[in-house]
Parts: structure tokens; sequence; C-alpha cells
């Protein structure tokens, strides 16, 4: 293992790399959307917090501290070096900036979060990465790496059946967006659907009930769909982006925003969008984003986003339904004979 192959006393330099490295694996759409310096640095925003996790003994003792001793690895990985964000050489001169993580903060799901890298995302450059990935991190036993990618689906079908790969890599969320601009331009209002400012604790009360409600009628909702706090609905509020839905005059559900610059996107992800089961399949939540991109205060540019399980179907049809595409999102990487992640909530 060759750490510190970008040196971490220059931030900036590895800053630089990675951003490099992010917009040459870039989805094409976002190219189209947005100049060269735009995307640069919209990506250097996205991925600054990282990089000033590289070998920050405060962040690795932590997310250590914060997992606490039922991690595999918690009582004999004890250097907080160890928790930070790595940068690790790659046997073909490559390099890659990675940490470990731990889906919902569960210490039964760790894994190793690749943040940038100059490997191809094809499987001899994943396989590349996934060896030097366990070579690092082998002691706080990750099940698998999850890796940010411009095509999920094509590479997980370039995966399948090769042997160095087991059963447990797939999609975990894809990223879908659309400019606010050409997505109004080709939404269609729909008369019975109509917003009204909401209040957070309310809202996050009606959501989790919604949530409660949908998911006795399908259990796996669970597995992939949780309602916002209260606290995350302040937020949106804050920006004005918090409403009731209320369908035919009658609260029927609820839609929140909140501007939000990531993943190389500039603009709005979607932070909650619920409704009542009575009216669920019936189009309407296309007619709540409809509603929502009129009410959206965006500037030229600007996105409408958010990141969607692959088995939340419903909203992933209604995503593209409007005209949102999908502009990459994480793939678990699973190299043969580890476990790979269970399915486990959002988040």
């Amino acid at each position: 293992m060759a750490d510190d192959l970008l040196p971490t006393a220059d931030p900036a330099g590895l800053l630089e790399r990675a951003v490099a490295a992010r917009v040459g694996q870039a989805a094409p759409v976002l190219r189209d959307w947005y100049r060269p310096a735009a995307l640069r640095a919209q990506l250097a925003g996205h991925l600054g917090d990282e990089v000033d996790r590289v070998a920050d003994a405060g962040f690795g003792a932590g997310l250590r501290e914060a997992i606490g001793p039922r991690a595999a690895g918690s009582a004999r990985v004890t250097d907080p070096l160890a928790w930070a964000n790595r940068v690790l050489g790659l046997p073909g001169g490559g390099w890659a900036l990675t940490g470990i993580r731990f889906r919902g903060m569960d210490p039964g799901r760790p894994f190793v979060d690749v943040v940038a890298t100059d490997a191809a995302p094809d499987p001899d450059g994943l396989a590349e990465l996934a060896g030097a990935v366990l070579d690092a991190y082998g002691d706080l036993a990750p099940r698998c790496l999850r890796v940010d990618v411009a095509d999920p689906d094509a590479v997980v079908a370039g995966l399948d059946g090769d042997p160095r790969f087991g059963p447990g890599s797939a999609v975990d969320m894809y990223l879908v967006a659309g400019l606010v601009s050409e997505l109004r331009d080709g939404s269609r209002a729909e008369p019975r659907v109509t917003l009204r400012p909401g209040e957070p604790s309310a809202a996050a009360a009606l959501g989790a009930d919604l949530y409660a409600r949908l998911g006795r009628a399908n259990p796996e909702l669970t597995m992939w769909a949780t309602a916002e706090d209260a606290g995350s609905l302040a937020e949106c509020a804050g920006e004005g982006l918090l409403f009731d839905v209320l369908v035919d005059g009658a609260v029927a559900g609820v839609v929140a925003a909140v501007r939000w610059d990531a993943h190389g996107l500039a603009g709005f992800s979607v932070q909650e969008l619920v409704l009542d089961p009575a009216h669920q399949g019936r189009g309407l939540a296309r007619g709540v984003l409809g509603r929502l991109l009129e009410v959206l205060p965006a500037r030229d540019g600007d996105v409408l986003w958010g990141s969607i399980h692959p088995q939340n179907t419903p909203s992933l049809r209604n995503a593209l339904s409007v005209g949102r595409v999908v502009v990459g999102g994480y793939v678990w990487v699973t190299p043969a004979g580890l476990p790979g992640m269970p399915p486990t909530v959002t988040g």
C-alpha cells in the first residue's frame, strides 16, 4: 500500500487532482449543462470536505468514537489515522481518495467510500482499485466498496459474471437531475394539486404517518425510504420550500426542497415527496413536482436533483416522467469473497 501518493501536505494539489479525475469521468450531460470552469468549481465545493479529512486524526477519532465498539475493527484498529480519509496508491501507478464509512452509521455495515480516483470505472480498473482498498482497510472488515460513477447500470452490467466480483455488486442510488428551465417547459399543470406553506413539526408528523401507512402496505419501502425529520424540514422551510400538498383542497402529503450544490450540480434537491396512499398510482406525484418547479427560486443553470434507490420504482418513474435523467449514482462494488452490502434504509 502506498498512502500519501498525493502529498497530504498539499491539500490544494490533492483537490485539484480529485476534481480533474471527477470531471474526466462525469456524465456527458454535465458537460452540456455547465462550462468547464463552473463544473470544476462545483466539484471542488463537493469534494473539499473529503480532501480536508485526509490524515485528519480528529475526524478519524470522532468516527471511531461515534461508531462505537460494536464495529468489527474498532477494538483492533485504534490509530485515528486509519479511520480518517486516505489516499491510496494503485499498482498501476494511479491513486484513489478513500475513506471508511458505515451505512446509516450501523457498525455492521462498513464499506469503503471511493471519493475520487483515476482508475477507470470498468472491471479491470475496479479490480485494481478493490485490491488496493482491501490491502489498506482489511482490518476494518469492509463489506464492499462504494464508487461514484456516471453510468451506474453500465458499471454493474460490466461486473456481472466477472469472477473477480461477487453477486453483491449493485446500484446503490441513482442521481437524477434536470435543468429547472427545461423541466418547467415540459411540465403540465395538474389542477387538482396545489401547494401551501408547511410547518416543520406538523409536516414531519404527517410524513411519518404517511410513511408508516405506506410501509404497512409495502414493507420493503422502509428499506429505501424514510421520512424527513422536523430539523431537516425546518431547513427547507427557512428557504420557503416546505409545502403541504393539497389534492382537491384537502391535505394529502408533503413536498420539500432545499438549495444544495453537490455532485457537481448547482440547484435544488428534493428532500421530501410523500403522498397519502389513497392518491398513489394516479399520476399526482408528477403534478406535485410540477407545482414545486413553479415556485423554485431558480437561477440560470440551476437543476432539480435527487438520489433515488433503484427499488423505489414509483419515485424513479416519477422523476423520469417530468424530464429528469440519470446523471450518475453510487455503485456497490463487491470483490469476490466479501459479503456485500445488505438491504438498508437510505442515508
